[in-house]
């Protein structure tokens, strides 16, 4: 059998503790527990660039040349946390922290302003963004995060939502929606429907919601349909008006 322990320290310490207790004849319950770790800083940089190499090859389509380095930049001058540090002297500065510098929670957040800030913003109204990059908040849910939303209080009707998310892209295919889903057997609820455009529409009333679903796994990460469509309507709520205008 193999197993795998990162603190060197730890495992040498309980390896000798074994040993000791074993020689004097003492019987151990050994159990273990498999923690699902949210998605680290690196994966969030790989995010941040495919977000950067989609809205390069957007500008480009437009007839606009952009240097990585320069949507970068202007995507922490748009969307940045701002850390305030004192010098020596006693003057305050300002500065934009980067993704490497950021924690998990702060890095994770600046991905979720970034998509906000594509969402709303009238220039990308013909922006496609991949599902895989606009629903990436799906890898930083772990299970007291679901039980906690899952506890919230939600309306089942919600007309401005329903006008949201006919101006999402396609969560199939990533082209722009126009068409809002609802879950077959929880039609009456708003709350959970999922954009498609006509096109996968349509495929989805023939093929079913289980094909559907195992076309978007990777945009689940595991997720259920139902537990997916709640938590993309709280950050719906969290993040627009309940207008559902932008």
């Amino acid at each position: 059998m193999d197993f795998t322990c990162s603190n060197k320290e730890y495992l040498k310490n309980i390896c000798g503790d074994l040993l000791r207790r074993y020689k004097e004849g003492a019987i151990y319950k050994i159990s273990y527990e498999e923690i699902k770790q949210e998605k680290t800083l690196k994966q969030l940089g790989f995010i941040f660039g495919g977000l950067i190499k989609a809205l390069i090859r957007f500008f480009e389509n437009l007839g606009y040349s952009y240097e990585p380095y320069m949507i970068k930049d202007w995507l922490y001058s748009e969307c940045g946390l701002t850390e305030y540090i004192t010098l020596p002297n006693g003057k305050q500065v300002t500065y934009l922290k980067t993704l490497s510098s950021m924690t998990k929670a702060e890095a994770a957040k600046f991905i979720e302003d970034i998509i906000f800030f594509i969402d709303t913003s009238a220039i990308f109204e013909d922006f496609i963004l991949p599902p895989e990059l606009r629903y990436s908040w799906t890898h930083n849910i772990d299970k007291d995060k679901l039980a906690f939303m899952k506890a919230a209080e939600i309306n089942n009707f919600d007309s401005g939502y329903l006008l949201h998310q006919s101006k999402l892209t396609c969560i199939k295919c990533g082209v722009r929606g126009g068409m809002v889903y609802h879950l077959k057997k929880l039609y009456t609820k708003d709350y959970l429907t999922l954009p498609l455009c006509a096109k996968c529409y349509d495929d989805v009333n023939t093929r079913g919601e289980s094909y559907l679903q195992s076309d978007i796994k990777a945009v689940l990460n595991g997720l259920s349909l139902e537990d997916f469509c709640l938590l993309a309507y709280h950050y719906y709520r969290k993040s627009f008006s309940y207008s559902g205008t932008p």
